[in-house]
C-alpha cells in the first residue's frame, strides 16, 4: 500500500467512525481516487456499493432492477431498499457474495465477464471499481446499519454552465452531505442525464459537452439526491455588451429577458392591437371577441386600452365559465366517473353540479386555497346532521321543482366519490395530481426515478385518506326508506332501479343516497404504534418532504395534509397552479409537462417561478392577481413574428407561439362566428348554460349531441391523473369535422344564425359584409388582397348568400382561425 492510501485509509476510518465527523470546510475525496489500488478502506453499503451499482447500470429497470430481476437475481429499482438489496446479494438460492473466497463472488466474476454476463462487461478487473467491491467482500460484505447517518443533502459544481462554443466541455463535482456532517466527493458514483441531449451531453464522469445551441439542464443522480443543472450555448454574438436595449416594464419581463440576454436571443415586437384583443380573450376567457368589440377596440386611442380591456374580460361571466372548465379539467370532474349503481343515473347532473360549484367560487374570485379546500376537504353529511335529514337535502338538489342551490354548499364531496377513486392508493394520487401537481405513480411500486420520493414515502402519504371511502348508509335506514316504494324489491344495479330513483327523485320523495364515509384521525392507545391501518400495515401519516403527523387529533384525517397544502411554505401547491395557469397562456408550462413537478424536470426560468408563485401566496391566492400579472406583461403580448435570433425558440418566450385552441373554445368559436348579433348577447350573458366552456364541459358526448363535437376536437374525459388528457394536437377526423361534418353546416344555416341576419335585412354590400365575415371569424380586418379575393368570389357566385356563406366556412377552415396568435 503507498504511503498516500495508507492517509487516505486513516481519514476515511476516522471519519467513518461512530459519532465522528469530518470537518464541514473537509470534503472527502472521491472513490475513484481512492480505489485506484487495493486499499483497507471498507466501503459503506449505503454510500459506494449501491451508489455504484446504480451507476453501472444493474439496478436498472433494463436490469436486474426490473420486476423480474434478471437471472434470478433482482434488486430494488435505482437502489431504494437497502435491506432488500443486501439480502438479494447476500442470500437467495445463488448468492452473490462469498465471504469464504471474495474473489470468487459472483457479484465481481460477472460485471468483468470472469464468468458469462447477459448485461456484458460493466466495469474491469483492474479499476477503482473493482477493488471499491473487492474492498466491500473482504470487510465481510457488511449491509447498511440503522446508526448510520442519513443522506442529508446533494450539492453540484457548478451550478449553471454557459459554453462559449459547441464542443467545449464543463466537469461537474458533485457533493453529498450526511446529517452527520460528513461531506465526501461522489461524483463517480452519480448517474447522470440530459434533458435534451441535441443541446448537450454528459458522460459517466460528468463530462458535460456542448453540442448544440439553446439550453437544457443536466441532471445529477445519487441515493436520494436529484439536482439538475441549467447548461446553456448562446444562440447568437448578441450577448454581454452586445445585447441590445429591451424594455422590462413588468418583473415578469425583466425575469424573462435576464436569460434572454444569456442566451443572445432577442424578443420579438409587441403584437398589434388585433391579435393581442384575440389572444386576450381566448386566452382569459375563452372567447372569441365580437365583431363589434374588434372595431371599437382597434378605433380606440387610449394608451392604456389593454389593460382596461384585461379588466373587462376579468368581469365578465365567461372569464368564470372557461376558468372553471380549467379547474374542472385539473380536479377530475367528469360524467364518465361518477359513481355505479343506483345513483349512476345522476352523474350527469353531478357534474353539473360540480361545475356550477367551482364556478361559483371563481366568478367570486375567491382565495385559490379555499377553493381548493372546499373540495380536498369535501364532506357528504354534516356531523350534526341525520342520515335521514341528508338524504333530504340531496334529494333537494335533483327534485325537478326549484331544486336547491348546490353551489350554495360550503365543501364539494364530488371529488372523492368518483368510482376511479375507490382505494386509498387511487385517492393519494388523485391529491397529488390534481392539487400539487406531483405525479406519484411511479412510488406507488418503487422509488421514483427523477424525485426523492420512495415507497415507503407513498405509504405514508396514502395514510391521510385511509379509510376515506363512498357508500351506503345505515343499512336499517337505507331499507326503511326503501319501504313501499318501487324500490323496495329492486337490484340496484338493474336498469328499472335506476330510472325508477331518478323520476322518483324529481318528484321529491326522500330516498337512501350513498354517503361519503370520512374517518377522524385519532390518538394512538397506550402501547399501541401511532398511525392508521393501510393494506394490513400500521402505517404514521407523513407529508410528502415534510414531517410525520402523530399525536394530533383531528376532526377529518384529511385536514393535516390540507393545512400543509395551504402553507405558505408549500413547494407544490401554489406553483402547481401558477405552472397551469402558465401553460393556458404560453402553451407550455414553465416546468411541462405541467403536472409533473420533478427534482429533475427543473423549470425553464426558475427565478420568474419563484417570483410568480411567491406573489400568488403575497396575495391570498387572488387568482385574478395571477391572470393580470401574466396577461399585462410584455412577454405575454409579444408577437408571434420571429427575428434572426428567436426562430427557433419556443421554450424561453422571447415570441408568442402559435397554439391551437381548446375544444371547447374552437366548438364555441364556431358558434359565436356563426351566430346572428342577437343570439351572440344570449351566449354571452349565459355561457354557463349555452356554451362549450360552461357545466356541459363534464359531460360525456354521444354522436348525438354537441359534447360529440367537442371530445373530438380534443376535449378530455377526465378519467385518468394526466393533464396530458387535454389533446390541442391537431388529428384528420378534427379537419373533417370542420370541412364536412353535418354538425357545422347546421350552424351555419340555422335560423338564428347570421347568415339568415343578412338575409333578412337585405344587406348586399360586400365590403361591408367581407369587412364582417372576417372579424367575426380571425378578428381583424381582411388586407387589400383577401378583400379583393373575397369580392371576386361573392361577386361570381350565383347569389349574395351563397358567396357570404361559403366565405365564412372557408374561414373558419383556415389555420388561423383555429389557432391563437
Amino acid at each position: 500500500m503507498t504511503t498516500f492510501s495508507r492517509f487516505i485509509a486513516l481519514v476515511m476510518a476516522i471519519c467513518m467512525l461512530p459519532g465522528s465527523a469530518i470537518a464541514e470546510d473537509k470534503v472527502a475525496p472521491p472513490v475513484s481516487e481512492r480505489y485506484k489500488a487495493a486499499i483497507e478502506e471498507v466501503p459503506n453499503f449505503q454510500r459506494h456499493v449501491i451508489p455504484l451499482f446504480g451507476r453501472l447500470g444493474c439496478n436498472g429497470r433494463a436490469c436486474h432492477g426490473s420486476f423480474q430481476g434478471q437471472g434470478g437475481f433482482r434488486l430494488s429499482l435505482f437502489g431504494y431498499d437497502f435491506a432488500a438489496d443486501h439480502a438479494a446479494i447476500t442470500g437467495g438460492e445463488t448468492p452473490r457474495v462469498n465471504r469464504k473466497s471474495p474473489a470468487e463472488s459472483l457479484i465481481v466474476l460477472k460485471p468483468t465477464l470472469a464468468e458469462p454476463h447477459k448485461g456484458g462487461k460493466r466495469l474491469p478487473a483492474d479499476g477503482w471499481e473493482y477493488n471499491l467491491l473487492m474492498a466491500w467482500l473482504k470487510s465481510g460484505a457488511v449491509g447498511a446499519k440503522e446508526k448510520d447517518a442519513a443522506f442529508a443533502s446533494l450539492d453540484v459544481e457548478p451550478k449553471e454552465i454557459v459554453f462559449g462554443k459547441l464542443g467545449d466541455t464543463a466537469k461537474l463535482r458533485v457533493i453529498a452531505k450526511w446529517a452527520d456532517g460528513t461531506r465526501e466527493d461522489v461524483t463517480p458514483l452519480c448517474r447522470f442525464r440530459s434533458n435534451d441531449e441535441s443541446v448537450s451531453t454528459v458522460n459517466a464522469a460528468g463530462v458535460v459537452t456542448a453540442v448544440g445551441k439553446g439550453d437544457t439542464a443536466v441532471v445529477a443522480f445519487y441515493d436520494n439526491g436529484i439536482v439538475p443543472i441549467a447548461v446553456l450555448l448562446p444562440v447568437s454574438d448578441k450577448v454581454g455588451a452586445k445585447y441590445p436595449a429591451v424594455p422590462t416594464p413588468t418583473k415578469l419581463d425583466e425575469l424573462v429577458v435576464a436569460k434572454l440576454r444569456k442566451l443572445g436571443i432577442v424578443s420579438s415586437d409587441v403584437c398589434t392591437d388585433a391579435e393581442f384583443l384575440r389572444r386576450v380573450s381566448l386566452d382569459l376567457a375563452g372567447t372569441l371577441p365580437a365583431a363589434d368589440e374588434v372595431q371599437a377596440f382597434l378605433a380606440s386611442e387610449a394608451p392604456d386600452k389593454r389593460t382596461k380591456k384585461i379588466e373587462e374580460l376579468l368581469a365578465r361571466p365567461t372569464y368564470a365559465a372557461w376558468w372553471a372548465t380549467k379547474l374542472s379539467d385539473f380536479t377530475g370532474n367528469s360524467e364518465r366517473t361518477g359513481p355505479l349503481g343506483g345513483e349512476q343515473a345522476l352523474n350527469r347532473e353531478k357534474a353539473g353540479q360540480w361545475y356550477d360549484w367551482v364556478y361559483r367560487r371563481v366568478r367570486d374570485n375567491e382565495p385559490y386555497d379555499k377553493l381548493i379546500a372546499g373540495i380536498a376537504l369535501g364532506i357528504g353529511r354534516r356531523t350534526d346532521q341525520s342520515f335521514a335529514d341528508y338524504c333530504g337535502e340531496m334529494i333537494s338538489y335533483f327534485r325537478k321543482d326549484k331544486p336547491a342551490d348546490f353551489a350554495a354548499r360550503d365543501t364539494m364531496p364530488y371529488f372523492w366519490t368518483r368510482r376511479t377513486l375507490g382505494k386509498t392508493e387511487e385517492q393519494a394520487l388523485a391529491f397529488a395530481h390534481a392539487f400539487l401537481g406531483v405525479n406519484l405513480q411511479c412510488a406507488q411500486c418503487h422509488k421514483h426515478p427523477y424525485d426523492q420520493w420512495t415507497k415507503q414515502d407513498f405509504d405514508q402519504f396514502t395514510a391521510f385518506f385511509s379509510g376515506v371511502r363512498y357508500g351506503l348508509g345505515p343499512r336499517a335506514e337505507t331499507v326503511a326508506m326503501k319501504k313501499g316504494t318501487p324500490l323496495e324489491k329492486l337490484d340496484e344495479d338493474s336498469g328499472d332501479y335506476k330510472r325508477k330513483f331518478v323520476n322518483l327523485l324529481a318528484s321529491g320523495t326522500v330516498l337512501p343516497f350513498k354517503e361519503l364515509h370520512i374517518p377522524a384521525s385519532q390518538k394512538p392507545r397506550p402501547g399501541m404504534k401511532p398511525g392508521v391501518k393501510v393494506g394490513g400495515r400500521v402505517l404514521t401519516p407523513k407529508l410528502l418532504g415534510g414531517e410525520e403527523v402523530v399525536n394530533a387529533t383531528y376532526s377529518d384525517a384529511r385536514q393535516p395534509v390540507v393545512d400543509w397544502m395551504r402553507d405558505a411554505e408549500n413547494p407544490y401547491f401554489a406553483r402547481a397552479f401558477v405552472n397551469r395557469v402558465w401553460a393556458n397562456y404560453f402553451g407550455t408550462g414553465l416546468i411541462d409537462p405541467p403536472d409533473d413537478l420533478n427534482l429533475a424536470n427543473p423549470p425553464t426560468n426558475p427565478a420568474l417561478l419563484d417570483y410568480l408563485a411567491d406573489g400568488f401566496v403575497a396575495s391570498k391566492f387572488d387568482m385574478k392577481w395571477l391572470h393580470r400579472t401574466i396577461t399585462k406583461s410584455r412577454t405575454y403580448q409579444l408577437s408571434w413574428r420571429p427575428n434572426d435570433t428567436n426562430r427557433l425558440d419556443e421554450r424561453n418566450l422571447s415570441r408568442s407561439v402559435l397554439r391551437r385552441l381548446p375544444a371547447e373554445v374552437v366548438y364555441d368559436a364556431v358558434v359565436l362566428a356563426t351566430a346572428s348579433d342577437d343570439e351572440r348577447k344570449k351566449l354571452d350573458a349565459d355561457p354557463v348554460g349555452l356554451r362549450s366552456v360552461g357545466r356541459s364541459s363534464g359531460y360525456a358526448g354521444t354522436r348525438q349531441t354537441d359534447a360529440y363535437a367537442v371530445m373530438l376536437l380534443g376535449k378530455p374525459p377526465r378519467t385518468t391523473n394526466c393533464d396530458c388528457e387535454r389533446s390541442n394536437e391537431p388529428a384528420l377526423l378534427q379537419t373533417v369535422f370542420l370541412r364536412n361534418d353535418p354538425e357545422v353546416f347546421k350552424l351555419l344555416d340555422r335560423p338564428e344564425g347570421w347568415l339568415k341576419q343578412v338575409t333578412k335585412a337585405k344587406v348586399t354590400d360586400a365590403d361591408k359584409l367581407i369587412q364582417q365575415a372576417y372579424l367575426r371569424t380571425l378578428s381583424r380586418l381582411p388586407d387589400e388582397r383577401e378583400a379583393g379575393a373575397a369580392k371576386k368570389y361573392i361577386s361570381d357566385a350565383k347569389d349574395t348568400q351563397s358567396g357570404l356563406r361559403d366565405l365564412l366556412w372557408a374561414l373558419i377552415n383556415t389555420k388561423e382561425f383555429i389557432v391563437n396568435r
